[in-house]
């Protein structure tokens, strides 16, 4: 995986909808905030998934339910629904891995439910041999795909954008301030535009000035 983000959807959270992220640097600029706190959710989320930690997150606290979250790394497409059940505990009802290659793995059988996420048994590490046969590549090629999603998820944390560490898988940075400096919009600026030839980059900020000191086409806005 080169972990180029390729789609970013969202149902049941308040200010999320969905967009196509930049090829290389995207600039989410939200005034009000609430996509932002959204999008921290949405991938705060997603990791403790991969990480098998469903019944002990609280990010649902909340929220009323049926949550959506679709995901897509170099056009492969890692969806999981989420439904809090009457004895008020969330489940997974849904969860699937659609690969580029035409290939659709479903985690969870229709009309059943887990407690955790299946992708959280696909640690990262060497992809499982399985065998000569048709079957056995197509098996191969589902858990090497479900490997590297799943080390995606893990890899990444939300970072300041004032400070951060690029080695992760993509840098999710975020900026809460609204009125920086002349010299931090540049420093933020310049630091941003050297992570992306190394990672993809995600920086959310309620700053307006800040998002009109990047480029046009790297700039999404919402709210």
């Amino acid at each position: 995986m080169s972990n180029r983000l390729t789609r970013i959807q969202a149902e049941g959270l308040r200010s999320l909808r969905d967009f196509v992220p930049r090829p290389r640097l995207t600039v989410l600029v939200d005034p009000e905030g609430s996509a932002m706190r959204d999008l921290v959710t949405f991938f705060a989320l997603l990791r403790e998934l991969a990480f098998g930690r469903l019944q002990q997150t609280q990010l649902l606290d909340a929220v009323d339910g049926p949550v959506t979250l679709v995901l897509g790394v170099d056009d492969d497409d890692y969806s999981v629904t989420l439904r809090r059940f009457p004895d008020g505990r969330w489940r997974v009802v849904q969860e699937e891995l659609s690969l580029l290659a035409g290939i659709s793995i479903p985690f969870v059988e229709p009309g059943s439910s887990r407690e955790e996420a299946v992708l959280s048994t696909f640690p990262p590490g060497p992809t499982v041999r399985m065998g000569d046969t048709e079957a056995a590549w197509l098996g191969e090629i589902a858990d090497s795909a479900s490997r590297a999603m799943n080390g995606f998820l893990r890899g990444f944390r939300v970072q300041p954008a004032e400070s951060f560490d690029a080695n992760v898988p993509f840098l999710f940075l975020e900026e809460r301030d609204v009125d920086l400096p002349s010299n931090a919009v540049w420093d933020r600026v310049q630091a941003a535009r050297a992570a992306s030839s190394r990672v993809p980059v995600l920086l959310c900020t309620p700053s307006v000035a800040l998002a009109d000191a990047f480029d046009l086409e790297d700039v999404l806005r919402v709210g």
